[in-house]
């Protein structure tokens, strides 16, 4: 009895996880690493209809 709450796509209602990638939101920084690379927040695209969201 896990607590996962599976994606779902806002727009078509997909929810197979193999169309539901995770992309780096370039427009929102979190921090930026000791090398000094930025680390970027992180946002949904569904591969059925292009649509993108945030994770919630």
């Amino acid at each position: 009895m896990s607590d996962y709450k599976r994606i779902k796509c806002p727009e078509c209602g997909n929810e197979n996880p193999r169309k539901l990638h995770e992309e780096n939101d370039k427009n929102e920084v979190l921090y930026f690493s000791m090398q000094g690379t930025p680390v970027y927040k992180k946002i949904i695209k569904c591969g059925d209809c292009g649509y993108t969201f945030k994770k919630d």
